[in-house]
């Protein structure tokens, strides 16, 4: 569990179950497992990098829980048949995997070469797919399980200079959807949760300045996203918790989108409304 964050979960929320993380060496991929661990989990620790995960699971131990590193790429099915291999010696059991690994690259879509726009694809969307398959295969056909996907309020609206992981995230929450109706018969729950503006050390792989972060930032909440509040909708969704919850794409973005309506204040008069500097947290 993070430093700046209070238990907001039963300690035996999740004793006894084994959650499979990918992602899990920075941001909300990290968040999601310290969390997980604080609730009993056993963790898998899967990314490219070796050395984030192995600070994620030092974390973990510290705190003491349990998790173990499993190096892999989501992209190459080897790798993946590996990682399960691992886990199923080491723990013997997958109940929840967290398809959080993704990324991709900010360009206007006349700019994006196929080529491009193909490695995004594949990083989002194939590889939650290769992920997905393969811990139903080892795993939860036999003894059922939950899949969240981590994807972008993007999915169902639009953003500029990212047509290639719109399409992915878009891709990810029909395939949730159709994955969610064909496998509830053996017990797997799939759902979706769609981050808004989160604040984490990926804003810094963009050419935006923090203070233009801010300006951006839609959330009628008056404050920018974190990793812990992506990561306690996760485990809700995962945990029994959610356990009656499959199929859903649960938006986690302070409001974020309800600003694809209108807004009276461009409309009207903008001084009948409060004026306010966007991200002051004032609504913390």
């Amino acid at each position: 569990m993070s430093e700046n964050m209070a238990r907001r979960f039963a300690p035996d929320l999740m004793a006894g179950q084994v959650a499979l993380v990918t992602g899990s060496g920075s941001g909300m991929g990290r968040a999601t497992a310290l969390e997980m661990a604080s609730c009993g989990a056993k963790l898998a620790l899967f990314a490219r990098r070796e050395a984030p995960l192995e600070e994620t699971a030092a974390m973990i131990r510290a705190a003491g829980g349990e998790a173990f590193v499993v190096p892999g790429d989501t992209r190459d099915e080897d790798s993946i048949a590996a990682a399960m291999h691992r886990i199923k010696d080491h723990y013997g059991q997958l109940d929840i995997l967290v398809n959080n690994a993704g990324g991709q690259y900010i360009a206007a879509a006349r700019d994006i070469t196929n080529k491009g726009f193909e490695a995004v694809i594949r990083n989002n969307l194939i590889g939650s797919w290769q992920m997905t398959r393969a811990a139903a295969d080892h795993f939860m056909f036999e003894n059922g399980g939950s899949i969240v996907f981590v994807t972008a309020i993007s999915a169902r609206t639009a953003l500029t200079g990212f047509a290639h992981t719109v399409a992915a995230r878009a891709g990810v929450t029909g395939m949730m959807k159709t994955l969610a109706a064909e496998w509830g018969e053996y017990g797997i729950r799939l759902n979706c949760v769609a981050p808004g503006t989160i604040k984490t050390e990926a804003l810094g792989r963009y050419p935006i300045p923090p203070e233009r972060w801010q300006q951006l930032n839609r959330s009628v909440l008056n404050r920018m996203g974190a990793a812990e509040d992506i990561a306690g909708t996760i485990i809700f969704l995962a945990s029994k918790l959610g356990g009656f919850i499959t199929g859903e794409d649960v938006y986690v973005d302070g409001g974020e989108t309800l600003h694809l309506g209108h807004d009276a204040r461009d409309m009207i008069n903008p001084e009948m409304f409060e004026q306010r500097k966007r991200g002051d947290g004032r609504n913390d």
